[in-house]
């Protein structure tokens, strides 16, 4: 792949999506999918970083999507809430030289998204962040993935919301920024030296921690992992 033959497809264009596809339009990306429900909201735009008071109330896929196909990017929008049941059918229409940044707050999704990109083949780059502490990981034919560090969604009613919790823009912008890089690299080449290591950016100290790297010899999304030849194969 290259970053000029790839599709990148963001799905959620909050408060990771928006520096993440800031960073792909930065890396001259010129496809993008940008997949989101919901609507500007004003109380978000101090890490929403790509919309402003005048886009309050308009979808947020279609304003990003504008924004960037005003820099010469081929940007489309996808108006729509994905649940964990639909990520599978996404994710099996996708160009054969696709990325995918999974920037949501949903656990749930993250997981499902991890599962199918997974099975398909497909790179992914999945981040979190909330407070002050955020974690980015890429995704590829080989090394861990997200079920490998996490096992499991925890329970919806144990996951703390920005709201309750708080969440620092610059900390989860860089974030963002981090998964785009990522991505980058992950179009340009197999990047073996990052798939599957989780980055731990934690705010309160000023450090980045690199954890894992290798597949769990029980993770049950792993071993849905096309052979490495055909994964290879798919990529040329």
């Amino acid at each position: 792949m290259t970053i000029a033959g790839t599709s990148f497809v963001v799905i959620g264009a909050g408060g990771l999506g928006c520096p993440a596809l800031l960073g792909l339009r930065a890396a001259g990306a010129t496809r993008v999918l940008v997949v989101d429900p919901d609507r500007v909201e004003s109380h978000n735009l101090h890490r929403q970083v790509l919309y402003s008071p005048g886009d309050v109330g308009a979808p947020k896929a279609e304003v990003a999507a504008r924004s960037l196909a005003v820099a010469g990017i081929d940007a489309r929008a996808l108006v729509r809430r994905l649940g964990p049941a639909d990520v599978a059918a996404l994710v099996a229409e996708l160009p054969a030289q696709s990325v995918v940044l999974e920037c949501t707050d949903a656990p749930a999704l993250k997981f499902a998204t991890n599962d199918a990109c997974v099975a398909a083949g497909v790179p992914l780059v999945l981040a979190a962040a909330l407070g002050l502490v955020g974690h980015v990981i890429a995704i590829g034919r080989d090394g861990g993935c997200y079920r490998c560090v996490f096992e499991a969604p925890p329970p919806a009613e144990l996951v703390p919301s920005c709201a309750t919790a708080g969440v620092l823009g610059t900390a989860v912008g860089t974030a963002g920024w981090l998964q785009a890089l990522l991505a980058v690299r992950l179009a340009e080449a197999p990047a073996d030296d990052v798939l599957g290591r989780l980055h731990v950016l934690d705010f309160v100290r000023g450090t980045i921690r690199t954890l894992g790297g290798r597949s769990r010899p029980d993770c049950p999304a792993c071993v849905t992992r096309a052979p490495r030849s055909a994964a290879v194969a798919a990529l040329h």
